[in-house]
């Protein structure tokens, strides 16, 4: 056995032992060899076995936690739908300010929208931005869709988008005040013209 040990082992020539043994006898020899060749497939390939292992679980875990993720978004829009359907008591399938502030007494809308991380300390600002056509109302799609995008911490996307329209806006602004400053002197100098006519 020890041996053997030091044969896989590098701790002595498994060559020397084989010469050893041709006069000895052939089945010791290719249980030596089959020894040999078996151990050191196995010690080669464990961790490439490991790693497989590691990345088909790794590949399990994403595609669970992906299915957790659908699975969690469709029972939050199903809870704003159903959320939706109380706040409406009167079926007119749109809600108004008036039907957010009764809605947000209620334990049911107020908590699950501070349980999804939309503060609801602010019922105007709120229902402003749930309100994405700005008619005062709001549908059963908006509601959804704006609760879903307040829902949690701003995205990167998001922030990005805020961040070019911030550029935007500054552009078209300082676009605007260099037209009014041309127009400006243009009636300055319009007016100074005149005043030398008379």
């Amino acid at each position: 056995m020890l041996t053997l040990f030091m044969a896989i082992s590098q701790g002595m020539d498994w060559g020397i032992i084989l010469n050893s043994l041709i006069g000895v006898s052939e089945t010791a020899v290719v249980l030596l060899l089959l020894y040999v060749v078996i151990t050191i497939f196995a010690v080669l390939n464990a961790p490439c076995l490991f790693c497989n292992t590691a990345i088909e679980s790794a590949s399990a875990d994403k595609d669970v936690a992906a299915v957790r993720q659908v699975q969690l978004k469709n029972h939050q829009v199903a809870t704003l739908k159903n959320i939706f359907s109380e706040i409406d008591r009167n079926n007119l399938h749109k809600l108004s300010f008036e039907d957010v502030c009764k809605g947000m007494d209620t334990p049911a809308l107020a908590g699950f929208l501070e349980s999804i991380g939309i503060r609801t300390d602010d019922v105007w600002t709120l229902f402003m931005l749930l309100d994405s056509d700005e008619t005062g109302l709001i549908d059963l799609d908006e509601f959804v869709s704006g609760c879903m995008q307040l829902h949690g911490p701003a995205k990167s996307m998001q922030m990005a988008k805020m961040s070019h329209e911030n550029k935007l806006t500054r552009q078209a602004v300082k676009d605007l005040s260099k037209d009014f400053a041309a127009c400006m002197t243009m009636l300055i100098q319009m007016s100074e013209n005149g005043h030398e006519r008379f």
